[in-house]
């Protein structure tokens, strides 16, 4: 597991008819990232956040993962 910046499309709490862009902490599986660049496309992507918890979220609304370099 590696660390990432995941920047992703979700609702506006202000206004439910747009979309926000939000970022997140992530940790990544091999497996993910096999599963966003391979051929196959999938529908679900599963990353790790806070304490070891799943966050999955539509490949659609996924904008950009960035690896963060440790300090």
């Amino acid at each position: 597991m590696k660390p990432y910046l995941l920047q992703y499309w979700a609702y506006n709490e202000n206004d439910e008819t747009t979309t926000v862009l939000r970022s997140k902490e992530v940790l990544v599986s091999d497996e993910t990232i096999v599963a966003m660049t391979g051929v196959k496309k999938h529908q679900y992507l599963k990353f790790l956040i806070n304490d070891g918890q799943d966050f999955i979220i539509s490949a659609d609304c996924v904008h950009s993962l960035t690896s963060k370099i440790p300090d």
